[in-house]
């Protein structure tokens, strides 16, 4: 009798130990998205403003120089650069909205058509807005790397569909890239895994990402892919409020 209580507090200790060093992995891992996409946030704003103030320098230099003309063509070109957003893409979700305007125009940007279609109020979706555009994020990135190395003059096209199926929320991101065979669809959300024949060691983790911060939401990733394209779909319950 002993020994059975003995032996149930060792199970009990070992689950208990498995259980909170897996939150703490998990907890890692959104530090660690977080700090990368802060990182690249920062990146990226220090290329912008070095080249604000380099079209600033270019157009005082012009006008000091009289050539009131060649500025305001300059600045006028400067201007065609600034993508202005044809459409706004409405989501419940704030993060989600925000996340998938960036993305949407920087898919368009690479001459990539991008369609979506929302069919739910994304009601009773308890999902942390960093897990969020973390996972939809690292979506869309791979189905924009996927749709660019597709076979050069074919289709290049990813959607994006939101909707509701029983009691789930399903996320869907597709794309025209190449097909995943069946064997390797298998494979493709082990950590470090990946098709790259080069600079393998920076890629390999999106997908690892995707599935683990997935199911420390309860919910589930698929992977399907064929002549009409490739679609993760991701699946997170409705909790009624």
């Amino acid at each position: 009798m002993i020994l059975s209580s003995l032996l149930l507090l060792t199970s009990l200790g070992m689950i208990y130990i498995l259980f909170t060093a897996t939150n703490r992995d998990i907890q890692l891992m959104r530090q660690e998205i977080y700090i990368a996409n802060l990182k690249e946030s920062m990146k990226s704003l220090r290329a912008q403003r070095h080249d604000f103030i380099s079209h600033l320098q270019t157009v005082y230099g012009l006008l000091q120089l009289g050539m009131n003309e060649a500025g305001l063509e300059y600045i006028a070109s400067v201007c065609k650069e600034v993508r202005q957003p044809t459409r706004i893409i409405e989501v419940s979700q704030p993060a989600l909205a925000g996340l998938f305007q960036a993305k949407a125009a920087a898919i368009e940007e690479k001459g990539v058509s991008f369609q979506y279609e929302i069919n739910s109020d994304l009601k009773g979706l308890l999902l942390p807005p960093t897990d969020a555009t973390s996972i939809f994020g690292n979506l869309l990135d791979n189905a924009l790397e996927a749709t660019l190395a597709g076979t050069p003059g074919g289709e290049k096209r990813i959607w994006l569909r939101i909707y509701n199926e029983g009691n789930c929320h399903c996320f869907e991101v597709g794309n025209t890239g190449p097909v995943i065979p069946l064997e390797l669809q298998k494979k493709i959300f082990a950590r470090g895994f990946t098709t790259k024949k080069v600079d393998r060691e920076s890629h390999g983790q999106g997908l690892y990402i995707v599935q683990k911060l997935v199911k420390a939401n309860n919910g589930r990733v698929e992977v399907n892919s064929s002549d009409q394209g490739t679609v993760f779909t991701v699946k997170f319950p409705i909790f009624s409020s």
